[in-house]
C-alpha cells in the first residue's frame, strides 16, 4: 500500500493496521491526517491520475462509483457511497440537495472524504459524531458550496 498508493501521492502520515486477524482490509483501520485524505479525494477526482501519472488502472474510478445491482436507489459502487438516487426519482439521493455526482469514502463516526467531480471538488470531514442524526452530510456539502465563490 504504501509503496504503490501513499508514497506516490504524498500520503506521508498514513498508519494502516490490519484488523484483529492480522488481514489489511483497505476500507477500515487506516489513519491519515485531512490534508492525506484529501490528496487521496483528489487522485479519485483526478480519475485515478497523480502528476501525469496513473497511479489507479485506468476505468477503476468509474467502476468504483458505478452503482451496483444491490444498490436499490443507486447508493453504493465500490467502497464508494454514491449519490446518484434512483433513476426514477433523483430527489430519493442519498444527498437531495447535493450534486448528483458526489461520492464519499466514509470512516468511523461520520468522517469523510467528498468528492464532488462537477464542481472539482474535495471535501474532508473528521469529527467525532456518535450520533449520526447529529450530522447531516447533505447540510454539510450544501453549506460548502453556499459559501463558494
Amino acid at each position: 500500500m504504501r509503496e504503490e498508493l501513499f508514497d506516490r501521492i504524498g500520503m506521508q502520515s498514513v498508519v494502516p493496521e490490519p484488523d484483529p486477524s492480522g488481514t489489511y482490509v483497505g476500507s477500515s483501520y487506516t489513519f491519515a491526517t485531512p490534508r492525506d485524505w484529501a490528496r487521496f479525494g483528489l487522485l479519485y477526482l483526478q480519475d485515478g491520475m497523480w502528476k501525469n501519472e496513473r497511479i489507479l488502472p485506468e476505468g477503476w474510478v468509474r467502476y468504483s462509483t458505478t452503482p451496483t445491482s444491490g444498490a436499490p436507489i443507486g447508493e453504493y459502487g465500490a467502497l464508494f457511497w454514491l449519490n446518484a438516487g434512483p433513476v426514477s426519482d433523483p430527489g430519493k439521493r442519498r444527498w437531495p440537495s447535493s450534486p448528483a455526482d458526489a461520492y464519499s469514502a466514509d470512516g468511523y463516526q461520520e468522517q469523510k472524504v467528498i468528492v464532488i467531480p462537477s464542481m472539482k471538488l474535495v471535501l474532508v470531514r473528521f469529527g467525532a459524531t456518535t450520533v449520526r442524526k447529529a450530522w447531516s452530510t447533505d447540510s454539510f456539502i450544501a453549506d460548502v458550496l453556499a459559501a463558494l465563490p
